[in-house]
């Protein structure tokens, strides 16, 4: 059995950068370029992929070997005995599925960074804080709240904060730290008296 057999088929999938990385070089390209145009479900030879590309049938053969290692690229069996190799055909879709897979990793890592592993609120932190900022404060209230509910995460319990420290915090979050004060207040999240400011709602996190 082969090593990569033992291996989850998520980590079989190359990483995007990977793929433009072999695609970047323009030998590569124009074999790759020469499959996907072929006609569909026939695939081509390596004297025809290098002939489609302009290529000679070595700089073909090293090309269609790369592309076939990192899975832009499939070998068919020969389908005669006097045939030196079968034919090759692209397989654009493994660009989608990279994408999709390097999408489910961001997600999974930014997750653990969240206070709550409710599936549906995370779907809605994921797509409101992006890389540890608010992208967008959603307009739906339970929406809005569970996202305030989050950033409230940011202030502790039972400490009193100057509302500059409150807004040094929010800064690290968003451009309009102050609007975002304002909706932490008016949802009961952070409480205010005397120029002081302290968290009052949301979960806490033992």
């Amino acid at each position: 059995m082969a090593e990569d057999d033992h291996k989850d088929p998520a980590e079989r999938i190359p990483d995007p950068r990977q793929l433009v990385a072999v695609l970047a070089d323009t030998a590569k390209l124009r074999i790759f370029s020469a499959l996907v145009l072929s006609t569909p479900g026939d695939g081509l030879s390596v004297e025809q992929a290098a002939q489609a590309a302009g290529s000679s049938p070595a700089e073909a053969r090293r090309a269609l070997a790369n592309l076939t290692a990192i899975g832009l690229a499939v070998q068919e069996q020969a389908q005669a005995a006097e045939q030196e190799s079968g034919r090759y055909r692209a397989t654009p879709e493994i660009l989608r599925t990279s994408l999709r897979e390097l999408s489910r990793r961001h997600d999974e890592a930014a997750a653990k960074a969240f206070s709550t592993d409710d599936p549906a609120k995370l779907a809605v932190l994921l797509s409101s804080i992006r890389d540890g900022r608010l992208a967008y404060l959603p307009e739906k209230a339970a929406k809005r709240q569970i996202v305030l509910e989050e950033i409230a995460q940011s202030f502790e319990p039972g400490v009193r904060y100057a509302e500059a420290e409150v807004n040094l915090v929010l800064q690290g979050l968003h451009a309009d730290y102050a609007a975002l004060r304002r909706y932490l207040v008016d949802s009961g999240l952070l409480s205010r008296a005397e120029g002081r400011y302290w968290r009052s709602g949301g979960t806490v996190v033992v």
